[in-house]
Parts: C-alpha cells; sequence; structure tokens
C-alpha cells in the first residue's frame, strides 16, 4: 500500500451500492427493485467529495479541506445461464483523487458477478486495484455497500435491513449493518423517481507489510470505520440511479508494530459527496 492513510476506499464506499440499481414502474400494488441490464449497456457516473481530514501533530491535530473528482464507467459485459450479471466496474482517478504525486495507476477495473436482486456472487480482477488498496478483501467490501434487494414489492415507508461479516485479521469478525427506506415515489422533470434512504455502516481492514522505511516496524494495518447516510434517486422509466447524495463519518486506524508494542494512529474524516448520472450508451 503506497499511503498508510488511503483516501480511496472512502471516496468509492458510497458508489458501489449506486451504481447498479433500478426499479419497475410503480403501481398500486408497490414496486419490486430488480437490476436490469443489457449486454453492453454502459453508464458513465461523476463522483464528486467535499471533506476534512484531521490528523494526528506533535503539536495539536490538523484539519484539512479537500474536494476529490473521479468517473466511474460501468458496462454490462455479460449474463450467465443463471441470470446473473456480468458488470466492469472502472475507476477513473487523477492525482487530486489520490492526494499525492506518487506514481500510481490513474485507473483500474473490478469485475463483478452479481444477482438480480443485488447479491455479490463474485469479484474478479482485484490485483489492479492493489496499489491503491492494499489486500482490501473487495468481495466484503461490496456486499457492505451494495444493498441487496427485497423480494417482496414495496411501498412508500417499506424498508429492510442487511447485515455483513467481515472478517479482521486484528481483531474478532466485526457484523456491519445498514437500512434502506423507501422514503416517497415522486415526479422529478417528467420522470418518476422512488427515493431510498439508506443509513448504514462500513468496515475496511487492510493488513500489509512494512514498507521497509522502519527495520524495527514488521507489520501494519489500516482500518477504516464509516458512518454512511443519504439518498438514491431511481428514474423508473429509463431504469437507472439518477443521483446519489451522502453524508460520510469516517475513523481511520494506523497500527504499527515496532518492539513487540502497537503504536495507533487515528485521523478523522468527515465528507459530503454526490454521484451522478452523466451519460448512457
Amino acid at each position: 500500500m503506497k499511503s498508510p492513510f488511503p483516501f480511496v476506499p472512502l471516496l468509492v464506499a458510497v458508489l458501489a451500492g449506486a451504481l447498479a440499481a433500478c426499479t419497475e414502474s410503480p403501481a398500486e400494488s408497490g414496486v419490486r427493485l430488480r437490476l436490469r441490464y443489457e449486454i453492453g449497456d454502459t453508464l458513465h457516473y461523476e463522483y464528486v467529495a467535499t471533506g476534512t481530514v484531521t490528523m494526528p501533530d506533535s503539536a495539536g491535530p490538523v484539519t484539512e479541506s479537500y474536494e476529490r473528482r473521479l468517473r466511474v464507467d460501468e458496462v454490462a459485459t455479460d449474463a450467465t445461464p443463471r441470470g446473473n450479471y456480468m458488470l466492469a466496474w472502472t475507476y477513473h482517478l487523477t492525482h487530486d483523487t489520490l492526494g499525492s504525486a506518487t506514481a500510481v495507476p490513474m485507473q483500474f477495473t473490478v469485475h463483478v458477478e452479481i444477482s438480480p436482486q443485488g447479491k455479490i456472487v463474485n469479484v474478479e480482477n482485484v490485483e489492479t486495484a492493489r496499489p491503491l488498496f492494499g489486500d482490501l478483501d473487495f468481495r466484503t467490501y461490496l456486499e457492505q455497500t451494495q444493498p441487496v434487494f427485497p423480494e417482496r414489492p414495496l411501498t412508500v415507508g417499506d424498508s429492510w435491513t442487511q447485515e455483513v461479516k467481515v472478517l479482521s485479521p486484528q481483531a474478532e469478525p466485526v457484523i456491519t449493518s445498514s437500512t434502506y427506506v423507501l422514503e416517497a415515489l415522486r415526479s422529478e422533470a417528467g420522470e418518476l423517481i422512488a427515493v431510498i434512504a439508506f443509513d448504514g455502516d462500513v468496515y475496511l481492514p487492510v493488513v500489509y507489510e512494512s514498507d521497509g522505511e522502519d527495520e524495527d516496524e514488521e507489520l501494519r494495518s489500516v482500518e477504516e470505520r464509516i458512518g454512511v447516510r443519504g439518498r438514491m434517486f431511481f428514474a423508473h422509466e429509463r431504469g437507472l440511479v439518477r443521483r446519489v447524495d451522502s453524508d460520510a463519518q469516517a475513523t481511520m486506524t494506523k497500527i504499527s508494530f515496532r518492539a513487540d508494542r502497537p503504536i495507533r494512529r487515528e485521523i478523522e474524516i468527515t465528507q459530503e459527496s454526490t454521484l451522478r448520472l452523466i451519460d448512457r450508451e
């Protein structure tokens, strides 16, 4: 991992759950949420985030502001005999997004197999993201940020909750929970929109070897605990996500082991973000 405090997981964590959702037209009996693609479908999203980072310092905590931008391209590449979708998510990054001039890949693509209801079945090609993410468990990461839609039709006020068990290399397993509520059905600019409010937790543990800068530091780990809340906006007639607005509060902890003594360093992150559809092919 290039940096002991990678900002990218926080930026991307609110993306995955929003990229692949569509709904049927509302009816008196409710709406049924499902993923639907034709092979070759391509969606282009812009992600903009602003926030503050508070870091420890010998003279006291230091707070810095930032703005991050990236583009996410989603392509439906295939469908399986079981009816699952094969998706390619390509993240286009900038040096400003990384907060560093370090030479790292400026884009990477993760291949995902996902069921029509949003269940993550398999994740491949994660090695392309390792220069930024280290050995992050991408499958567990996506399971925490991708809603699995209920079988039943939903009416306004209906909700569902999903839990994910995250294995931590340094501690006991952590159970994260997210709750989704169909908050409203309304019209915007002539389109029917389902507004889904969400409130959840994300836990991202990563362990990596020392970078060799300090011979006494044999092993390091970074864990990020994120609280995310916001709203997803679905266009029914086009069957796609128009926008996602979210707020996040995160604590990122770096643990170094020196002479068998753990050294903990924490930073606090506050962020507001918007994911917006900019084009569809």
